[in-house]
């Protein structure tokens, strides 16, 4: 693959707790097991209040550690905004590993949703992360104007980016044979990212025999979450499952 700015060392990225907020677990469960969330937000804004605070419930009740990254969004930079937000995922998880002791943290995954989990999916296929898992929630997985969301490929990448550079920030291209284990949800009637990114990403995982959870639903709206408080669709088993066993 060609590199990406995303394959470089960390430049003037400014990781103050406004970027990325750390959330303890109150009762650590001894595992030394850590997750960085990215929101989704289509590239435009963050959803910090519901799939932030959803993921950092979920974890810290489990008893692992949480970082939540506030990155760019057209909110609050220019677009595009290729590369800023793949280096500030990446130097996110280069910071957590090297600002944690290794007695506190002998694992690092990361958890994204929809254009988070296109970051997520990214940073996850880069072994510059240097990450052990990612879970993957209703993601924007390529760049293929036929199954991407319009508005997310638009805000990161402009209104005609080259074929090359859609081929590099289609999550499925990046998968290799050192891709850690991931867990993905979806459901086969999203509206807004269509199941299809999900199906090539885990396409891509069997390809190179890596190791993936996958969990779609036949019925669930776009940005649910966790779906809590909705048994039908809440995922929390099926995560609990790989979060113990496949890591």
């Amino acid at each position: 693959m060609a590199a990406t700015a995303s394959n470089r060392p960390c430049r003037n990225i400014n990781l103050d707790s406004t970027k990325l907020a750390y959330y303890p677990a109150p009762e650590p469960n001894g595992l030394g097991i850590g997750v960085l969330v990215v929101p989704g937000g289509g590239y435009s804004h963050v959803s910090l209040d519901r799939e932030g605070s959803n993921s950092t419930l979920y974890l810290n009740t489990r008893g692992y550690d949480a970082w939540v990254l506030n990155y760019s969004v057209a909110e609050t930079s220019p677009t595009p905004l290729y590369p800023v937000p793949l280096n500030e995922a990446l130097c996110a998880a280069q910071h957590i590993r090297r600002t944690t002791p290794k007695s506190k943290l002998s694992k690092l995954g990361i958890w994204g949703y929809s254009a988070g989990g296109h970051l997520a999916a990214v940073t996850v296929t880069n072994p510059a992360a240097a990450l052990d898992f990612g879970i993957l929630a209703y993601p924007v997985i390529s760049m293929d104007s036929a199954i991407t969301h319009a508005g997310s490929r638009t805000n990161l990448l402009g209104d005609n980016p080259s074929p090359e550079l859609v081929w590099q920030m289609s999550a499925e291209n990046r998968v290799s044979n050192s891709t850690p284990p991931v867990f993905v949800y979806h459901s086969a009637n999203d509206a807004t990212v269509p199941v299809e990114n999900t199906l090539r990403f885990i396409g891509a995982m069997t390809e190179h025999s890596r190791p993936y959870q996958a969990l779609i639903l036949p019925d669930g709206a776009h940005g649910i979450a966790l779906a809590l408080g909705d048994p039908e669709r809440n995922w929390e088993g099926e995560l609990d499952r790989f979060l113990t066993y496949s890591i």
